[in-house]
């Protein structure tokens, strides 16, 4: 078979065009989004969230992975629990799906379940 593959980090506070531009690697051209442990602060989800609709809209069929430990308490303000970011793209038209919860691994460090989810463009 025939594919490619390419990766790039991605300042969120920073439009995609310009960073792709710059780097010579499209990631809007991309079917596959790899997120992993990207959002922990709550300043950081909308920026996240555009940035990630972004590239979901530059190639029809585009789908998002992401792999997130939950660390944030309820009453956090600073922190982004994952309901928060879920809350976010639902809101900006996609479909978030749970497709595993992991156990944690207490060996590396506390934390909560590791959680993996699919982000589609519904609209």
């Amino acid at each position: 078979g025939e594919g490619s593959a390419a990766c790039m980090a991605i300042d969120w506070t920073k439009g995609v065009d310009e960073q792709a531009k710059a780097s010579g690697v499209d990631p809007c051209e991309c079917d596959v989004v790899l997120a992993a442990e990207c959002v922990w602060l709550a300043d950081l989800v909308d920026p996240f969230v555009q940035t990630v609709l972004r590239l979901l809209r530059g190639r029809a069929g585009c789908v998002c992975y992401c792999v997130y430990r939950d660390r944030a308490k309820d009453e956090s303000t600073t922190f982004a629990g994952m309901q928060m970011v879920v809350d976010r793209f639902e809101g900006s038209g996609c479909a978030v799906k749970l497709l595993q919860r992991l156990p944690p691994d207490l060996k590396k460090g506390p934390g909560n379940d590791v959680l993996v989810y699919t982000i589609n463009l519904t609209r």
